[in-house]
């Protein structure tokens, strides 16, 4: 079951590290042409916990923890830091300072697999209903980081087999997307963007050249890892940001 990832909004936090943000209003069709059954979030009693992640790198240590539920056409999620360790003191008074100077600036996004949903056509439009949700982890990713940059390439991101499957994860849920896209297209006789494209070709590219300095033997392992963490981060970065578009 892929992973997907969705941006969210944190509503506050407080100075013991418990806030609130607001995941999905469920009744709405979000900009990825998705909408929610009641319940796709709160099937669990008591709701979903998960653990707050940086940057949606699961071989982090997490920040805290949350909780996922539903209140009237809302989907919430409860957050606690750990105040107690340093990466959760550390988070905290980030979060914070974004908070309370200025506009915030700090982006936030929920990894899930998605266990039960079904299209519909509304309006002329192709709308996924999402019925029933695996919410897997809640993440804060710092905005402006660039991809492959900053934040995401300074935590660890476990070993070079990790971070390949990782990034095949990633593309196998690009494929499926772009599938349903293709076919929506194609109904609609429009034809993939030129920019989308060049993204692809891109993407080859890189691929390539690592591929062929490996056999060629003039690439060493580390320098090969760190091409494929930076591809790694590329794709984590875009998918929190929800700005691929095919």
């Amino acid at each position: 079951m892929p992973t997907e990832i969705k941006s969210l909004t944190v509503k506050d936090m407080d100075d013991a590290g418990r806030g609130q943000a607001r995941i999905a209003v469920l009744s709405a069709v979000d900009h990825d042409g998705d909408t929610y059954m009641p319940g796709a979030f709160s099937w669990k009693e008591g709701g979903q916990w998960v653990s707050i992640l940086p940057a949606h790198n699961r071989s982090a240590v997490p920040l805290g923890k949350a909780r996922v539920y539903e209140d009237g056409d809302a989907a919430l999620a409860d957050l606690y830091l750990n105040m107690k360790s340093e990466v959760g003191r550390e988070w905290h008074s980030t979060l914070k300072f974004d908070l309370e100077n200025g506009n915030p600036v700090q982006e936030w996004s929920y990894g899930f697999g998605v266990l039960d949903s079904q299209i519909e056509q509304r309006s002329g439009d192709r709308v996924r209903v999402l019925k029933r949700l695996d919410v897997h982890e809640i993440s804060p990713v710092v905005r402006g980081a660039g991809m492959g940059t900053g934040t995401l390439t300074m935590k660890s991101r476990g070993s070079f087999a990790e971070r390949i499957e990782a990034v095949l994860a990633e593309i196998d849920d690009i494929i499926e997307r772009a599938g349903d896209i293709k076919g929506l297209r194609e109904a609609q006789g429009r034809e993939m963007s030129k920019a989308r494209l060049d993204q692809l070709t891109e993407l080859k590219n890189r691929l390539d050249a690592m591929l062929a300095a490996g056999a060629s033997g003039n690439q060493p392992d580390r320098q090969a890892q760190e091409e494929a963490e930076r591809l790694a981060a590329e794709f984590h970065t875009r998918e929190a940001r929800s700005r691929l578009r095919l």
